[in-house]
């Protein structure tokens, strides 16, 4: 292959900041096809606009959502075992405080059916110990988005043998969750009765520390989920999982923890450390053929903040950080002391 027709590398584009597709398109050396720049513009990675800092001590969320009735961040809590408002000015207030609830990992937005959903897991860093113990908690509980009222708990260890680390959740129009398991190499489906099954589950899941993470519903049937471990990309149809596949890119993605669907065609992974590598990124990936194969687009480098998930609002991609894993890594009396506030950050935009 001549240099011409060879794809940007990753390196190349941490060497150059920010790319966005738009610069992209102008360089002709590159080569990029007509099909490619006519979509340049869908996402573009760039960190503007001022920090904002959560004003709540300690808070350390995993997630952000959004939620468009009330047109307000959502964000979980790892320490706290709750969930958050987040105003415009950084101001935090209490939506959901369950005390069955340990550290609160994924959490999703239903806007039809007004829930909320929250993925509750313990490795042992929360302030409300669960009963079953570190890396045996594996729970989802729904509430109502607007009082936070509990509607159901469901508890998914009893589904799947061994150590548990439920993270990610995502929903399908139905109403239906799916929710990945960073220990076990499973994915489990819970419908919107609280009844909750084994999606998949699949050795291609297994590996060594955290594993599958984030999840998004793509509108044409099927799941994308990343591998955190060595930054595996699948594809799951939603009609017969078994038909998993990994999505056939040259990159991997190691430390990839969020995920963003923009649209169809286009997916930000929001990348953090694992095994080693220390991504702290974003990359803004595109598929033409239905996420059989995908692209490397752009990146944009995070610093060393430990990112962990992404949201888009009003068209505004934002990720969160507060450093989660110094957390988890602390012993109990040091994380009596850390007192790091979380920083919501803006760091592209899309075009729909």
């Amino acid at each position: 292959m001549s240099s011409m027709n060879r794809k940007p590398s990753a390196r190349r584009a941490s060497a150059h900041g920010a790319w966005t597709v738009r610069a992209l398109c102008a360089v002709a050396t590159l080569g990029l096809t007509a099909m490619g720049c006519a979509r340049a513009e869908v996402v573009t990675l760039e960190r503007t606009g001022q920090p904002m800092t959560v004003h709540r001590p300690a808070l350390y969320p995993e997630t952000i959502e959004y939620d468009s009735r009330s047109d307000r961040f959502l964000v979980s809590s790892f320490r706290e075992g709750a969930i958050y408002a987040v105003d415009g000015d950084g101001g935090a207030s209490l939506v959901v405080d369950d005390p069955r609830l340990c550290s609160v990992l994924g959490i999703a937005v239903d806007a039809e059916r007004g829930r909320l959903w929250a993925v509750s897991s313990d490795l042992g860093a929360s302030v409300k110990p669960s009963a079953a113990g570190p890396k045996n908690l594996a729970a989802v509980g729904v509430y109502d988005l607007s009082t936070g009222k509990a509607i159901h708990y469901v508890d998914l260890a009893p589904l799947s043998p061994g150590a548990h680390l439920v993270n990610g959740i995502a929903l399908d129009s139905a109403g239906n969750a799916y929710v990945t398991d960073s220990f076990s190499p499973t994915i489990y489906k819970v419908d919107s009765q609280g009844n909750a099954s084994v999606f998949l589950r699949d050795e291609r899941f297994a590996g060594e520390g955290i594993n599958l993470n984030g999840v998004v519903v793509h509108p044409d049937g099927y799941l994308l989920v990343v591998k955190k471990s060595d930054g595996s990309l699948f594809r799951v149809p939603l009609a017969d999982p078994s038909r998993l596949s990994r999505v056939d890119i040259a990159e991997r993605f190691v430390g990839g923890d969020g995920l963003v669907l923009v649209g169809k065609r286009d997916l930000v992974v929001v990348a953090n450390q694992a095994a080693g590598v220390a991504s702290n990124a974003a990359f803004s990936l595109s598929s033409e053929d239905g996420w059989s194969t995908a692209r490397l687009r752009a990146v944009q480098r995070l610093g060393d903040v430990y990112p962990t998930t992404g949201v888009l609002r009003n068209g505004k991609l934002y990720v969160i950080y507060s450093k989660l894993n110094e957390l988890i890594q602390s012993s109990p009396e040091q994380r009596a002391r850390l007192q790091v506030e979380a920083t919501i950050q803006q760091i592209g935009s899309a075009a729909l």
